[in-house]
């Protein structure tokens, strides 16, 4: 090759490789820019979502305060209006045969009137139509071109997003580093990987976090290690979603569950659990489902009994439960399947007659067999006492509980409130028991407690802190001690003589020998009683029959920890965490019945906080999910700690961040003062 030619060579190589470089340059400035852009656009939609759950929080807690009176309102004059067309309808529909003719020549006149206006003028009508054509065709050329820009943005997201075998991309070990890295819209796992129960990763508290946006996790603090509860949570998903139900997350699973367009959690025809099981029972107590229908598996039968349920109720009927279905389930206005208001009955009548001999109902009141005001409400307060959702239907359960045995009479107990409560308040206050004003508050709270129990104490009474018909009757009666006076400090006494050093030392010897020989004698007990008894894993610990009100609650929520999480339960060895709430309640003696996490929003039974930082131990905290549609309840335990069943970790734990970390600051709602 002659000098020419290689210098044209080394000429034209250096030049072909720069064409090359500034070729694949705007190739990258392309793909950063539109990185960029994704970026821009998903920290938008963060924003407006954030936005839109705190006004949703905002008005949220407005209407907990209205939203109880606007119901009555509504129902009354839901009533109202009722009753009032039951007396106008058929005037009206008489007035409106009368006026039918009328009407009808009427209108065949402006029929007539608009055909001769058509022919009178032609002209006009007829650029009216091309006018109306013409804004026709460009309003749909507009929602056409809409609909392509939506694709093409949508498309570009994609692309921003996936590769093109539509896998989640992995940078390449080859490519050029960037000036500054921009964020992923979605987090990226390894590609290729399968990850399972036993797995612990930060992926994991992202498919967490997501199962939970989308109803399939109870809202919680998400974990980073792959339980049972996360599997069972992907099995449901993939179940929903027609895909391999395995509970494994692989590359098909992920790319689906961080679709923005996947649908919520609903439990539908298939799903299985004790979620299932807990929604057959709520509906056998309602009238809805037969008793051999509660198999923990949804059928044709409950989705038959759910779409009555939600006819019934004013729900759209789908036959799925979702969140607005179970919360109707549980609110205290639902419609049962059994005897309705003004309905009459003889087994209506049975039942007020042992309402009337439990104290429900007062002596006075005649026996008619008729669903009234007042048989509705002495079947919640006989619910309330009973441990059953204080509804006031007369279904099987609430039957049931009444022809026991054991059914119990009527009481005013531990978180009652009314004008019942606040008639005995005002007689211990007559008698010493309580000290102010404020006490009397028709609240049944700690105070009022101690106060009956003194009561009971002083009176010869069973000290229950409970008022039954006897407390009521010793209570309202003229032999009704007072309470005691408070003692004078007494007069300090006189020292005693100290003993001499020598009777001393023997005194303490001795005494140190025994104490040895005690302790030494009960450790071995101790320790023979502990092999004895030893069992592979504790679930309840026995809690101290001292202890009452929310210290009461207090130990027996710490009892159960380390008991499995289980969506739906209500123990006594499995919980979710509003079901692990009313079973800590009701086994410490507080009255009233379940609600869910989100019924608890509404709640108007006990005094509301709204500022964390006027919690105090033993309250009911509230908060909602990553979105407004789901939510997670627990208990304070003081100094930032939480006792709750936790869906992430799986069971019932103790939680340290209450006040210290940020999510649960950023999902606090409320809490309830129950004690």
């Amino acid at each position: 090759m002659d000098q020419e030619t290689r210098e044209t060579l080394n000429i034209e190589e250096p030049e072909q490789e720069s064409a090359q470089a500034r070729a694949s340059e705007p190739k990258r400035k392309g793909g950063s820019r539109r990185a960029k852009l994704v970026e821009v656009r998903n920290r938008f939609c963060r924003g407006v979502r954030s936005a839109f759950d705190s006004v949703a929080a905002f008005f949220l807690k407005i209407w907990a305060v209205v939203g109880p009176v606007c119901k009555k309102i509504g129902h009354g004059v839901a009533v109202a209006g009722r009753a009032a067309w039951k007396v106008i309808g058929p005037a009206c529909r008489k007035l409106w045969q009368w006026i039918k003719p009328g009407i009808l020549f009427l209108g065949n006149k402006v029929k007539a009137g608009a055909a001769y206006l058509t022919t009178r003028f032609k002209g006009l009508n007829k650029a009216m139509q091309i006018g109306i054509g013409a804004v026709s065709g460009s309003l749909v050329l507009l929602i056409i071109a809409l609909m392509i820009s939506a694709h093409v943005s949508r498309t570009a997201m994609l692309a921003a997003q996936a590769t093109p075998d539509n896998v989640l991309p992995v940078v390449s070990e080859t490519e050029a580093p960037t000036a500054a890295p921009t964020a992923s819209p979605i987090p990226e796992p390894m590609k290729g990987e399968i990850m399972k129960k036993g797995d612990d990763s930060p992926t994991v508290a992202i498919v967490q976090t997501r199962l939970m946006e989308l109803g399939y996790m109870d809202s919680d603090e998400p974990t980073e290690h792959f339980g049972s509860i996360t599997e069972a949570a992907l099995v449901r998903f993939q179940k929903h979603n027609d895909l391999k139900a395995d509970g494994q997350l692989g590359e098909t699973t992920w790319v689906l569950l961080m679709n923005e367009g996947v649908q919520e959690c609903v439990i539908r025809d298939g799903d299985e659990g004790d979620d299932v099981a807990d929604i057959q029972n709520r509906l056998y107590e309602l009238g809805y489902l037969a008793k051999n229908y509660i198999t923990g598996t949804y059928g044709e039968k409950t989705s038959a009994a759910v779409s009555d349920f939600q006819k019934a109720n004013s729900i759209a009927s789908t036959g799925m439960v979702g969140h607005d279905t179970l919360d109707v389930l549980y609110a205290d206005d639902v419609v049962g399947n059994f005897f309705s208001k003004g309905e009459v009955n003889d087994t209506i009548a049975t039942y007020q007659e042992r309402l009337k001999k439990l104290g429900y109902l007062v002596d006075s009141y005649k026996v008619k067999g008729k669903m009234d005001d007042a048989t509705i409400t002495a079947i919640r307060k006989f619910q309330d006492n009973n441990d059953l959702t204080p509804d006031g239907c007369l279904g099987p359960t609430t039957m049931a509980a009444m022809d026991s045995k054991d059914a119990k009479a009527y009481t005013l107990k531990l978180g009652m409130k009314g004008s019942e409560v606040k008639a005995v308040q005002k007689r211990l206050k007559a008698l010493g028991y309580l000290k102010s004003n404020s006490q009397v508050n028709g609240y049944y709270g700690e105070a009022t407690e101690d106060a009956v129990e003194e009561f009971q104490r002083r009176n010869n009474l069973s000290a229950d802190g409970t008022v039954g018909p006897k407390t009521l009757e010793k209570l309202n009666s003229s032999s009704a001690k007072k309470a005691a006076a408070t003692p004078k400090p007494t007069a300090k006494p006189k020292a005693t003589p100290k003993p001499t050093k020598r009777a001393s030392t023997k005194t303490t010897k001795a005494g140190s020998k025994a104490t040895a020989k005690a302790k030494a004698t009960a450790k071995a007990k101790a320790t023979a009683k502990a092999k004895a008894t030893a069992k592979p894993k504790a679930t309840s610990k026995p809690v101290s029959t001292t202890k009452k009100g929310v210290e009461k609650l207090i130990a027996i929520a710490e009892s159960k920890i380390g008991c499995s999480y289980s969506s739906g339960a209500k123990g006594p060895e499995r919980f979710d965490c509003s079901g692990f709430v009313y079973y800590c309640m009701k086994q410490a003696g507080f009255s009233g019945g379940y609600m869910t996490s989100r019924t608890w929003r509404s709640c108007s039974r006990y005094p509301r906080i709204t500022s964390m930082s006027q919690i105090k131990r033993g309250d009911i905290l509230v908060f909602k999910g990553n979105s407004m549609a789901t939510g997670h309840v627990g208990i304070y335990l003081g100094g930032g700690k939480m006792i709750d069943a936790s869906s992430g970790a799986g069971q019932v734990r103790i939680t340290n961040s209450v006040l210290s970390g940020s999510y649960w600051k950023q999902h606090f709602l409320m809490a309830y003062r129950i004690g």
